[in-house]
């Protein structure tokens, strides 16, 4: 029935697309004079940026559009995913993850609990998104304090930003993906007259547990895993033959290992919204109410639960209704409701050039099931307001400033409640000032906040934080096609709820967590580099990072004997155990994103793509190394257009990660090719329809992503072709 209704949709939506509408001339190129909201109030050109920032537009995106943000993202320049599977993946900037990146929808918050755990998905559908903006970096100044790290900004079509061009419009996408029998269908539908603008999107998608290569489990893993047997077992065998032949029998009954498909990696998602917009001479108000729900198998929770039995004395039966879990797996059952409301007014008065507000609610909860059993339920419900004024210029000057607001209240009931109900209330003040010069500009800014942590629990002691953000920078242009900037910031951040006050077993990341309510804020100091070629030959950006942390909070890998000394007996359920640590720590990297035209004509064009990408992060204060940190990676990319046809091909190699941090596994290298290949037809003057094909990696090797707390459980699908037909009238 399911596969029926696919079909009806898709030939009902012929002649729509979920993204704009590209021509090839214009696709997938790396505009240095793109419009770029999220860094800047007032500077919309990328070349006059300050700070590094991307957009990910037009085909690039509808190319690299997944099921989860991490996932599209992760071909940007200093961007790799937390990957927990197809369902769950956030997006990792130049190492930083978690509390550290700001997921927005629109400007405002995503409203979800993926900041809370890896295998917690973000409720933002990709496929709705026109574009995504990165800010590689910090931008606390405009977004608080979780944005030390970066943020990513999904720009989608619910609320309309512009007045109606023709009464009806529409877009589609429907395709299917063969390396787990994806199945995906989804249209937009905009369109107004006069002063009024309406919005309408809705999107059905499936997928099964997908094909891998080999083996679930890494080498490193199952290596890991007989010694670790060996050692439990070795002195028992030595001198008890009769035990040692129960073991062996118990070896011998063993669940095989995972081979050819990984279990529990489906997902199953439906999303939907409307919106409605008015716009005046003066101003404009725009509304949207959206939904988004989400199915999703959690690859790797059965060997953690596996894990822990292993280290405890259970009865039979309780032993029995695991393995009946095991057998069901771990599910995720994600709902999410969003009101979002804009406002702009210009001119308002004599000194303000316009005045915009972004206010929006959320409303989320998701239940993890093992089997029919509910065992956990996350809830967050809160709202973000955002009071933007851009200033009349004085002399040369031109600023910004505003105020912003988010209140959340966060519930967490279950056995894998690891992290306290609580309220966290964040009020802060921001001044952005810009001093234009013939040569360039500079820019400075300031931030002013206020955090709130108050658990519902009275036993735990409520958390209140005041942090400063302050940056210099400057933007020099150097020749007519080359662009200078530099930047420094100065950031603090409040450590979050589950930093202080968590205590308890966190499956998601495979550990016993101990909050530490002592802690005190982070505070970075970094600078950014960056060199831009804006025409010519070859275009792009080349950007050197360094950022010098006191008190960072990281997990530090405590061994039984310490953590019992510490605290006391603990049952870890067979976890390792991890305590939230302040530490001094240093990033530093460098990013390199060039296109180099090979041809430019009227009917056809031709382009290389250079990506490389390199982090490193070390714990000064343990002289070790920060764990999960992308190994590097270099990419090329050959893509040629020519009449209705755009063809492209591309590697990307991730070299082996040898800068290992504490109790953690080695990653191989690994090289993931990938081609495709789209065909426009023009139905009319305003109507398209394009058949494309999409294949990844081609040459089915087997990819973990260093990265991810899953790796040596899951790694990344195999060969796949993804078949599909895009229309837009």
């Amino acid at each position: 029935m399911r596969t029926t209704h696919y079909l009806l949709a898709t030939t009902a939506l012929l002649s729509l697309e979920l993204g704009p509408s590209v021509a090839f001339g214009d696709a997938d190129t790396i505009d240095l004079k793109a419009v770029v909201i999220t860094a800047s109030p007032f500077v919309t050109s990328k070349e006059e940026l300050v700070v590094p920032a991307g957009e990910l537009t037009g085909e690039s995106l509808r190319r690299s559009a997944e099921s989860s943000l991490g996932a599209t993202l992760s071909g940007e320049p200093g961007v790799r995913s937390t990957y927990y599977g197809p369902g769950a993946g956030r997006p990792v900037i130049r190492g930083f993850d978690g509390d550290r990146i700001r997921i927005l929808n629109q400007g405002t918050d995503s409203f979800d609990v993926s900041q809370t755990s890896p295998d917690h998905g973000v409720s933002i559908e990709p496929l709705f998104a026109h574009d995504i903006e990165v800010v590689r970096g910090p931008a606390s100044l405009l977004y608080g304090n979780a944005a030390i790290g970066g943020v990513v900004n999904v720009m989608g079509k619910e609320l309309p930003r512009e007045r109606a061009l023709k009464p009806f419009a529409g877009q589609s996408e429907t395709f299917y993906g063969s390396v787990s029998d994806e199945k995906s269908v989804g249209a937009a539908f905009q369109g107004g007259q006069g002063n009024f603008a309406w919005s309408l999107g809705f999107l059905d998608r499936q997928s099964n547990d997908f094909e891998i290569p080999g083996f679930a489990e890494s080498l490193y893993q199952m290596e890991a895993e007989e010694h670790e047997h060996d050692h439990d077992h070795g002195e028992e065998e030595d001198h008890d033959h009769e035990e040692g032949e129960h073991e062996d029998e118990d070896h011998d009954d063993h669940e095989e290992p995972v081979f050819g498909v990984l279990e529990n990696s489906f997902v199953d998602t439906r999303s939907g919204y409307v919106g409605l917009a008015w716009f005046g001479d003066r101003g404009s108000l725009a509304v949207s109410y959206s939904e988004y729900a989400s199915d999703y198998g959690v690859p790797g929770h059965s060997h953690a639960h596996e894990h822990e039995e292993e280290h405890e004395e259970g009865e039979e039966h309780e032993e029995e209704e695991h393995e009946e879990h095991d057998e069901e797996g771990v599910t995720i059952d994600l709902d999410q409701s969003r009101f979002a409301l804009r406002g702009e007014l210009l001119d308002p008065v004599d000194f303000l050039e316009s005045l915009e507000l972004d206010l929006t609610f959320g409303d989320y909860t998701h239940s993890e099931l093992e089997g029919e059993e509910v065992g956990t339920v996350f809830e967050r419900d809160g709202y973000e307001l955002r009071l933007t004024g851009v200033h009349s210029p004085v002399g040369d000057f031109t600023g910004a400033f505003g105020f912003q607001a988010k209140v959340d209240d966060f519930s967490a009931v279950g056995e894998e409640a690891f992290i306290p109900s609580s309220e966290t209330s964040q009020y802060g003040i921001f001044l952005m000032e810009r001093l234009n010069q013939e040569w360039g500009a500079w820019e400075f800014g300031a931030r002013l906040e206020s955090v709130e942590i108050d658990p519902v629990d009275v036993s735990l002691e409520d958390s209140s934080f005041d942090t400063v953000n302050a940056s210099a920078g400057l933007v020099r242009r150097l020749s007519e096609n080359s662009v200078l900037s530099a930047n420094l910031v100065y950031a603090e951040r409040a450590p979050n709820a589950s930093e202080l006050y968590a205590f308890g077993p966190h499956v998601g990341t495979q550990s016993f967590e101990i909050g530490d309510v002592t802690l005190g804020k982070e505070s970075s100091t970094s600078v950014d580099l960056s060199y831009r070629l804006t025409a010519g030959k070859i275009t792009g950006e080349v950007t050197a990072f360094y950022s010098d942390f006191s008190d960072y909070v990281y997990l530090r890998f405590l061994d039984h004997e310490d953590a019992e000394e510490m605290y006391g007996e603990l049952d870890t359920h067979g976890l390792n155990v991890y305590q939230a640590t302040a530490v001094d720590a240093k990033f530093y990297g460098f990013e390199i994103d060039l296109r180099y035209h090979l041809l430019d004509e009227a009917d056809r064009a031709m382009h290389l793509d250079l990506l490389y990408d390199q982090t490193r992060a070390t714990n000064e204060s343990f002289n070790t190394n920060l764990p999960r940190i992308p190994a590097r990676r270099l990419g090329l990319r050959c893509e040629y257009a020519f009449g209705p046809w755009l063809w492209g091909a591309e590697g990307r190699w991730h070299d082996r990660a040898s800068h290992l941090g504490p109790n953690q596994l080695p990653t191989d290298s690994y090289t993931l090719w990938g081609a495709d290949a789209r065909f426009r037809m023009h139905a009319s003057d305003t109507a398209t329809v394009d058949l494309f094909v999409v294949g990844t990696n081609l040459s089915d090797e087997e990819a973990r992503p260093h990265t991810s707390f899953l790796k040596d459980l899951a790694p990344m699908p195999g060969r796949s072709f993804k078949l599909g037909v895009r229309t837009s009238f």
